[in-house]
């Protein structure tokens, strides 16, 4: 056995092009199963941040529902059964949606837009410039500085867009731990602004 493995070494390192267009083989097929596996990961980790974002335990949502894309509500008796159910301590709504905000410039940006309780902002993220109080006032959004930032041109506080027609006004920037998956930029606020993204009862 000895005498078999001290040959099959010879002849693995004797030839020493073949022994290292083997090391080089090997090494390029480890790096593909592992920037595979680690963009598999990355695909997966983006396609949650919203679920990520908000950080919830349990999620209730209608049975239609395919992926967090998809934006098919609740009625408000849902909410109420929740309440009811044995061992949960509290549950809030969130309205996740989209909307189509027109930019100073005349340009359209496709935009993700998160809608927080009143009472209880649970989810919201982490702010840079602000004040989470903020978002209470009239047409109040926080923009998320992300990747897609750059893409609402970099707005500032004070800066005025239009959502789905309707006036916004940054109150805040903040920053989550996963961006989204599909290009486009966040926005938080309250449920009466998502009405009017919505066109119709959140």
């Amino acid at each position: 056995m000895k005498g078999i493995l001290k040959l099959a070494f010879k002849l693995l390192v004797n030839d020493k092009a073949k022994f290292t267009a083997l090391l080089i083989g090997i090494t390029f097929a480890v790096f593909l199963m592992m920037f595979v596996t680690s963009m598999l990961v990355g695909v997966l980790n983006h396609a949650s941040a919203t679920v990520i974002n908000i950080g919830a335990t349990i999620w209730v949502m209608d049975p239609a529902v395919q992926t967090v894309a998809n934006t098919v509500g609740n009625p408000d008796y849902v909410l109420d059964a929740t309440h009811s159910m044995q061992g949960v301590k509290y549950a809030v709504p969130l309205y996740s949606g989209g909307g189509l905000a027109k930019l100073a410039d005349g340009t359209y940006q496709s935009v993700n837009v998160i809608g927080l309780d009143d009472n209880s902002p649970l989810g919201r993220p982490e702010l840079l410039e602000g004040k989470i109080a903020d978002i209470y006032a009239e047409d109040a959004f926080i923009v998320v500085k992300d990747a897609e930032f750059r893409k609402l041109q970099r707005p500032s506080l004070g800066t005025q867009f239009e959502l789905n027609d309707h006036r916004a006004v940054v109150v805040g920037i903040a920053r989550v731990s996963t961006s989204g998956l599909y290009g486009t930029p966040t926005l938080y606020t309250t449920p009466r602004p998502c009405r009017r993204v919505a066109h119709g009862p959140v």
